[in-house]
């Protein structure tokens, strides 16, 4: 049956001379891996050009559900990133939130709550035209809302330590995955923080490295199998 759908492409890997096999987030039925015919044939510039990571699609799929790999009908970029490409900053901010969807979304049901924070994060990132150095720890941690393992923002005067196995502010700074006095006062802060928007309080280039580095790690201590690569990269960027 065929359907209309937008979607985001996550990862592709070349198949034959001239086609793809392309993993796509979906609104309509969440992660899906589609067979895409000819679109590296000399004659599709233009369609392979669209086959990129970070590409957002509307899309006429068929789709069958006891079908592995499903097929593509009709597709055209949906938005057309104006700044991403070209600015090195934001470019790594957005392979590091894509590195991270990829790593965490398995699932084939669909979250239109999701995919529209996923879909919405990256129109954002690409018409900020001041860009906000903290909008990746802050979809760092509104994603973790969408799967399951929300920070609690419970710091006060009695808790001032944030523990991240539980995901909660405590008392105690001992223990082995429980942060300093710092990162925690500043994940609170973030914690605060509309989506999107700057901080009423100054982080250095060390705070982002050192949440970042917890932020992952806190990923990690609640998805199997989450490693990353493109922290590094983006470490030598920042401010």
């Amino acid at each position: 049956m065929d359907h209309k759908t937008r979607g985001i492409i996550l990862h592709t890997i070349k198949y034959s001379e001239s086609s793809v096999i392309a993993k796509i987030y979906t609104e309509k039925f969440g992660l899906l891996s589609f067979l895409v015919k000819g679109v590296r044939a000399s004659k599709s510039k233009n369609k392979a050009s669209m086959m990129q990571p970070l590409t957002l699609l509307d899309m006429e799929i068929s789709y069958r559900e006891t079908r592995g790999l499903q097929y593509i009908k009709e597709y055209s970029r949906a938005y057309n990133y104006t700044s991403v490409p070209f600015d090195t900053l934001k470019s790594a901010i957005a392979m590091l939130l894509l590195e991270v969807i990829t790593k965490s979304i398995h699932e084939h049901e669909p979250n239109d709550e999701m995919f529209e924070f996923i879909y919405e994060s990256f129109v954002a990132l690409d018409v900020d035209a001041h860009l906000n150095p903290d909008f990746h720890l802050l979809f760092l941690l509104s994603f973790a809302r969408f799967l399951g393992f929300a920070p609690h923002n419970n710091y006060a005067e009695g808790n001032r330590y944030f523990e991240m196995q539980e995901g909660v502010f405590v008392i105690s700074e001992f223990g082995h995955n429980v942060l300093g006095r710092r990162d925690s006062e500043m994940l609170s802060h973030l914690l605060n923080t509309p989506l999107y928007m700057h901080t009423d309080v100054k982080l250095t280039r060390a705070d982002r490295q050192s949440l970042l580095r917890n932020l992952i790690k806190y990923y990690q201590l609640h998805l199997e199998n989450f490693n990353l690569k493109s922290p590094d990269i983006l470490e030598t960027l920042l401010d």
